[in-house]
């Protein structure tokens, strides 16, 4: 009994250094970028895809991604195209290029000109010429 109270305090601890408390980044999976950001981690064809949009708000902002393919990193996503499809049909679609910032990492920097719910949806293209297809939610605050 006395370990399992140990192990237990030990992992509270480790959660609450590790970001778990309060101000870790909105709608987390994976815990990256500030308070404002925005996290997810979605799959398709078996590739886990972590994203994080910081500030999740109107102005620059930093689209930052990180692909697991299956078998680990050694089977590279080749490249990533995507939109940012805005709620309001009288805006227009942002298109987004993302560019390749380290092994199975991308990068796109854009502007949010208006606030509310945003569809981002993108493609990344594996080695073997799988598409893999994404989309998300993601809302921008004034």
């Amino acid at each position: 009994m006395k370990y399992k109270v140990c192990t237990v305090v030990a992992l509270a601890l480790m959660f609450t250094s590790c970001g778990g408390g309060s101000g870790s980044p909105r709608d987390g999976v994976h815990n990256r970028g500030g308070a404002n950001a925005f996290n997810t981690s979605l799959v398709a064809e078996d590739v886990i895809a972590d994203v994080t949009v910081e500030p999740a708000k109107v102005g620059e902002v930093i689209i930052h991604m990180e692909f697991a393919p299956p078998g680990g990193k050694l089977e590279q996503v080749e490249s990533v195209t995507g939109n940012l499809v805005p709620s309001d049909p009288s805006l227009s679609v942002l298109v987004l290029w993302f560019e390749k910032s380290g092994v199975n990492h991308f990068h796109y920097d854009v502007s949010v000109p208006t606030p509310g719910e945003w569809t981002l949806e993108f493609d990344a293209v594996l080695a073997d010429g799988t598409a893999a297809l994404y989309t998300t939610q993601v809302k921008f605050d004034s």
